[in-house]
């Protein structure tokens, strides 16, 4: 890793790459943006795509008494995230090194399991995040599927995105 903390930098709207290739031409300024990779089915068949894993958002790590001013004014760059609008956050050394292990060269292959109606799903992100459920319908246009939760002392249908889901038995190194 490096010597100068990393710190969370907001993008401008669609702009991470931007942001990300114009940081990483500064002296002494090191950028992670991670990116997942997957197969999408579009109207002239299936086709690889790229989206940023934190949309938004990426990171870099530099003095910021030497550098903060010039990656604030970026192009691409939005602001640096701040707490309580005063002081840079530094994103913690652990969280850098999961999102190393997670993403090496800075991509994440990923691959929806295929759902069928009727299996047996955890809800791994999100308000429901922990909570198993079953399949009820499949939205694969918007790669959302419906599923059924028990709420409010009743089963209510809820649609959520495919990639909120992940299969109990399913072991995460296998789809990466």
């Amino acid at each position: 890793m490096s010597e100068h903390p990393w710190y969370c930098i907001r993008a401008q709207p669609k702009r991470e790459a931007l942001a990300a290739s114009q940081l990483a031409t500064l002296p002494g300024v090191r950028v992670f943006h991670p990116r997942v990779k997957f197969i999408r089915r579009g109207a002239q068949g299936l086709k690889a795509a790229q989206e940023p894993l934190f949309p938004g958002y990426l990171f870099a790590s530099f003095d910021f008494l030497e550098s903060g001013k010039q990656v604030g004014y970026t192009r691409g760059v939005a602001r640096i995230v701040r707490r309580n609008n005063l002081e840079p956050a530094e994103v913690p050394a652990g969280v850098m090194a999961g999102l190393f292990a997670l993403a090496p060269e800075g991509l994440v292959l990923a691959g929806d399991p295929e759902f069928k109606v009727g299996d047996a799903v955890r809800v791994i992100s999100g308000v429901f995040a922990g909570t198993e459920t079953t399949v009820t319908r499949l939205l694969p246009g918007e790669r959302r599927v419906a599923v059924l939760l028990r709420l409010l002392g009743g089963d209510r249908e809820i649609i959520l995105e495919s990639g909120h889901l992940d299969l109990p038995d399913a072991d995460p190194r296998k789809r990466l």
